[in-house]
């Protein structure tokens, strides 16, 4: 595809149920919308070697709106992955435990 790592995984998304299911070997990341499964494979292993990507499930959030003071706010496309690994776990924040 030509194109980095980090034009395919843009960041990972950390919220309450995201944490619990990074309990079962299950994480989320905001991609590229472009991004197809086999690219979002391929960054993945170069991100995490020594990690075997067992299944990938995208997410397509529409572009909605949001009421501002001035009127109406178009609020962009976005495109998450939850990718199911088998291995050792990833820590987001080793520091804390």
């Amino acid at each position: 595809m030509g194109k980095n790592i980090s034009d395919i995984i843009l960041e990972p998304i950390i919220t309450e149920k995201s944490t619990a299911l990074s309990l079962q070997n299950k994480y989320t990341f905001r991609v590229a919308t472009h991004a197809s499964k086999n690219s979002i494979k391929q960054a993945f292993v170069e991100v995490f070697p020594g990690r075997k990507v067992l299944n990938i499930k995208t997410i397509k959030i529409q572009r909605g709106t949001k009421r501002t003071k001035s009127g109406l706010k178009f609020l962009s496309d976005n495109k998450k992955a939850v990718i199911t690994v088998d291995g050792p776990r990833i820590e987001y924040f080793p520091e804390v435990s």
